[in-house]
């Protein structure tokens, strides 16, 4: 029975192994089998390759139309005078952008700043005085009170320049600032 097994095997894998390169072979014969029959077959209307030199001849409204003039030299003037006139109202709009931009993350960072400080002070004063003198309890506790107070506000007034700082690059974007101008 080994002996069989063995020799199944062998002529399995011989014919697998034969398969596999009359394929590789046939596939290359195919190919060059096609490529004659093309060579030799009538070209049909069907079947009709076109080259860059065919597309540029063929315009969809007729023969395609011919360049335009060589532009005079008045035309190139009122071109620069246009082109200069551009620049100008773009370097204005630029600079209308980024002041705004500037003084909206300036009141940013005021507010941060604000907050900040106010956490600080609030943090300081979380320990109370010893017990025993009234006054000076009583006199901790309202200016925690006023600290709390400010620094709830300054929170709200952060978030308030957050969100103008939003809204201005959101209208920027809508009016074609370009997005270096608002950073």
């Amino acid at each position: 029975m080994p002996g069989t097994l063995r020799t199944a095997l062998a002529v399995l894998g011989a014919a697998l192994l034969a398969s596999s390169t009359s394929a590789a072979q046939s596939l290359g014969e195919a190919a060059r089998k096609e490529k004659e029959r093309r060579a030799k077959a009538p070209p049909d209307a069907s079947s009709r390759s076109y080259s860059t030199e065919d597309l540029t001849s063929f315009h969809a409204d007729g023969p395609a139309p011919e360049a335009p003039p060589p532009p005079t030299e008045k035309k190139d003037r009122a071109s620069d005078a246009a082109r200069a006139g551009d620049e100008h109202t773009r370097a204005g709009k630029e600079a209308y952008w980024r002041a705004r931009a500037a003084q909206a993350r300036a009141a940013v960072d005021q507010a941060e700043r604000r907050v900040e400080r106010l956490d600080r002070m609030a943090n300081a004063t979380t320990i109370a005085p010893r017990d025993g003198i009234v006054v000076r309890r009583e006199r901790w506790a309202q200016n925690r009170e006023k600290i709390l107070t400010a620094l709830a506000e300054a929170r709200a007034e952060l978030g308030r320049a957050r969100e103008a700082l939003a809204s201005l690059e959101d209208e920027g974007r809508r009016a074609g600032a370009l997005p270096g101008w608002l950073r």
